[in-house]
């Protein structure tokens, strides 16, 4: 009996092992060649949703489908068929933004695949997107220290709103109201200082999609503008000599006038001074229109006296101010013109003057709330004449000495020679004792 018991228990034993070796999963051994794994093609991306889309960005997301990705790549279309890679993330991300500028004319296809060192997916399903077209021909019709009211043209007919943004000296851009779809006017309260410059656009969007932004205006009630320092490029290579090579130039900030001085401070200045008051010329003067007749010299005289008697730092401004603030600043457009592409918006130039000089400001501001920068009377800046350099300068303010003086911004008489002499790169030079019928001056003061 105890033998056959230990036979039995035995037997058992090696029962139970066999059973437990046959229910025992063998590994999984991933394939290999030469003993080298081998990838296997990742799972394309799922469900991708175009979340939003601008005039600058687009965002995307997407369903992680796969576990053998290393990257994902985005592709854009010009429609269903024709895609190149515009972005590249990592593994294991299901949302990107891509950044670049998206057209209202245009419309966009999108859509991702996976990567991995051996395989690329295929395509996610394809998701599209046109903007629509932006509000125009934006502008304040009236500015006062408690409102502010506003006109544009409605493009559209996909808005469920109307946003309008709100900058102060030239700082980021915030919302302040909004108005329902198919509007074209809003007027706003608020508390507007009269040393700072306040700068406006508007937008349209709907629960998908956000149009790009209107024209940016801009405005101060004080006399001052402000002007935040950056960076830009000054002159153009496709016009005069003395405006080339394009070369960048650095500027800190600084105020400059939003009109040029005009005959009535000029006057208070000729009277507190006990000079002459230059002889009219033959159209007679305007007490509000631009001051003419007068040398740098004398301008720089003016700087002196005003400084002196206000204690506000005040002086002519360097070509580079000069230029940087006609451009637009920080809210530049890029216009030919001081604030447009169209000169009779902006300027009182030869062939709309009717040879004489106009009241400051009858004429659309630029990007920053300036006026007359184009046109009306040509403006003394401090620096002599000389080259331009193509290396990047910092504050830049011209050659050391010289012979002329630098005048920008074109005039009622432009010298007959083409509406190209009222551009923002234009330069012209006088000797700094000269006293021209167009020719006047805007000053700057610094913080």
């Amino acid at each position: 009996m105890p033998s056959i018991r230990k036979y039995f228990i035995h037997f058992l034993f090696f029962s139970i092992a066999l059973f437990s070796s046959c229910k025992k999963e063998s590994p999984v051994e991933t394939p290999t060649t030469n003993g080298v794994p081998i990838e296997t093609p990742p799972s394309a991306p799922a469900n991708l949703q175009l979340i939003s889309m601008t005039e600058s960005e687009v965002k995307l997301h997407w369903i992680d489908s796969s576990t053998s990705e290393t990257s994902f790549v985005i592709e854009q279309g010009t429609d269903t068929s024709n895609f190149a890679i515009v972005k590249t993330v990592e593994a294991n991300i299901d949302s990107t933004t891509i950044t670049g500028t998206f057209l209202t004319t245009k419309t966009y296809y999108f859509r991702v695949k996976a990567n991995n060192s051996m395989y690329t997916s295929n395509a996610s399903n394809v998701v599209l997107r046109s903007l629509f077209p932006p509000p125009t021909n934006f502008m304040i019709t009236s500015f006062s220290s408690t409102t502010v009211s506003f006109f544009w043209n409605d493009n559209s007919d996909n808005e469920s709103v109307f946003v309008i943004e709100q900058s102060v000296d030239s700082l980021a851009y915030f919302p302040i109201d909004s108005t329902g779809a198919n509007g074209t006017s809003k007027s706003i309260s608020g508390i507007f200082d009269s040393t700072k410059t306040y700068s406006f656009r508007i937008f349209a969007k709907n629960s998908n999609n956000k149009s790009a932004y209107s024209n940016a205006e801009a405005r101060t009630l004080g006399s001052w503008v402000f002007v935040a320092g950056g960076t830009f490029q000054m002159g153009r290579n496709d016009q005069f000599k003395d405006e080339r090579p394009i070369h960048n130039v650095i500027l800190s900030n600084y105020y400059i006038c939003k009109y040029e001085v005009t005959v009535k401070e000029y006057r208070k200045f000729t009277t507190a001074t006990n000079r002459t008051f230059p002889s009219a010329p033959s159209w007679g003067w305007n007490d509000d229109a631009p001051m003419v007749k007068v040398s740098w010299n004398d301008a720089k005289e003016y700087c002196v006296w005003l400084d002196t008697t206000t204690g506000k730092k005040v002086r002519l401004p360097t070509e580079a101010e000069w230029e940087y603030a006609a451009r637009g600043g920080k809210n530049s457009q890029h216009f030919a013109y001081s604030g447009s592409n169209t000169i009779d918006n902006v300027a009182w130039y030869y062939l709309n003057a009717n040879g004489r000089t106009y009241i400051c400001g009858l004429k659309k501001s630029n990007e920053l709330g300036i006026f007359d920068m184009s046109g009306n009377a040509w403006e003394w800046c401090s620096d002599w004449q000389g080259s331009y350099s193509s290396a990047i300068q910092r504050n830049p303010t011209g050659p050391i000495s010289g012979s002329n003086k630098i005048f920008r911004g074109g005039s009622w008489f432009d010298y007959g020679l083409s509406d190209s002499e009222c551009r923002v790169e234009t330069r012209y030079a006088y000797t700094p004792n000269s006293k021209v019928d167009d020719g006047g001056f805007r000053i700057v003061k610094e913080l």
